[in-house]
């Protein structure tokens, strides 16, 4: 069966769990989100286990049979997650994908994540037999036309009520970016809070830095450019960015960071990090750069920096927030070591 990533919620209200579920498509934010929706719903319903098959050269076709027929050490139902980065398959696959699909083990969810798949592939008896299994859910990018009333539904979603215009200058701004458009909404609630939205209020917080924006400067930091990373965050101070945002544009990345330096330091492979926190190709040499170059007590101390930031711009804590995201690009750097652990 075929669904639509907007029947999601209507599938899953009905309780029943399909052996198998693909998702294709070639729209980042968007698969990222069904693809959390399915998690959500599976767990929601008992499959409370993950296991995680990122395909990669070499790839053993016969581990996913085996987690397929194996026991859960607790006796939970798992979902079997496949990411597969190409949407051509090759004969193992094809004959490991068709032999699990005979016979499912109903205390699994076979998720299989894979890009745009042609109509020729859908055709093939393969592809058919799988799909006959479950559903497959194809995510379509959102053409130009569509963004603004994407935009609108997205600001709703979050309690923002915007005007026509407001959504229509945003959609200009972001260039049918979904995630830029995704990031700029959270951005308004957290600067604006929920109620009525107008131009004014999308051009003074969506404004065109002359020089730099709060993303340049968090990359600077990761990347160690201390003093280039600086003299942004001053140029930020001076034009009146909101702290709460920079704080939240740092957190976001520091806490996928922390995470990322455990996994690296319990022995996977890097570019299955990459690919557990997906990580966007042109972003990879950032992340890596500092995964290299600090440990994961760095990153929690970095963390811990953020909550006294936060502390000091609710009043509830001393001390001045821009200090505090001066100390987090010294300890980025790994110029500078943390020296405490503790929050005062």
């Amino acid at each position: 069966m075929k669904l639509r990533t907007n029947q999601l919620k209507e599938h899953f209200a009905k309780g029943q769990i399909l052996p198998v579920y693909i998702l294709s498509g070639d729209e980042t934010l968007l698969m990222q989100e069904a693809a959390d929706h399915i998690r959500r719903s599976c767990r929601q319903q008992g499959f409370t286990e993950r296991d995680l098959f990122p395909i990669e050269p070499g790839f053993d076709w016969s581990n996913l049979l085996e987690a397929g027929n194996s026991m859960s050490l607790f006796g939970d139902r798992k979902i079997l997650e496949v990411r597969h980065p190409k949407p051509k398959f090759d004969d193992g696959a094809k004959k490991t994908l068709q032999k699990y699909c005979e016979n499912p083990n109903p205390d699994n969810v076979l998720l299989l994540i894979i890009p745009k798949v042609d109509k020729k592939t859908q055709s093939t008896k393969w592809f058919q037999k799988i799909e006959q299994c479950g559903a497959l859910i194809q995510v379509w990018p959102i053409d130009i036309n569509q963004l603004p009333q994407w935009i609108h539904q997205r600001m709703r979603q979050v309690g923002l009520e915007p005007t026509r215009e407001a959504v229509q200058l945003l959609a200009e701004r972001v260039e049918g970016n979904l995630l830029a458009a995704s990031q700029e909404v959270e951005k308004l609630v957290l600067l604006r809070g929920k109620g009525p939205l107008d131009v004014q209020d999308i051009e003074e917080s969506v404004a065109d830095h002359a020089r730099y924006n709060l993303y340049d400067l968090v990359d600077e930091a990761l990347k160690g450019n201390d003093a280039h990373a600086m003299k942004m965050l001053y140029q930020l101070q001076a034009g009146g960015t909101e702290p709460t945002v920079l704080l939240w544009a740092f957190s976001k990345e520091i806490r996928a960071l922390a995470g990322m330096a455990q996994l690296l330091n319990n022995g996977m492979a890097a570019a299955r990090i990459m690919q557990e926190y997906r990580i966007w190709d042109s972003r990879k040499p950032i992340f890596q750069s500092a995964l290299q170059r600090l440990s994961p007590t760095s990153f929690r101390h970095c963390l811990l920096e953020a909550a006294r930031i936060d502390q000091a711009i609710k009043g509830i804590g001393e001390g001045n927030p821009w200090d505090g995201f001066s100390t987090i690009i010294l300890w980025l750097s790994g110029k500078v070591r943390p020296t405490q652990l503790s929050i005062a």
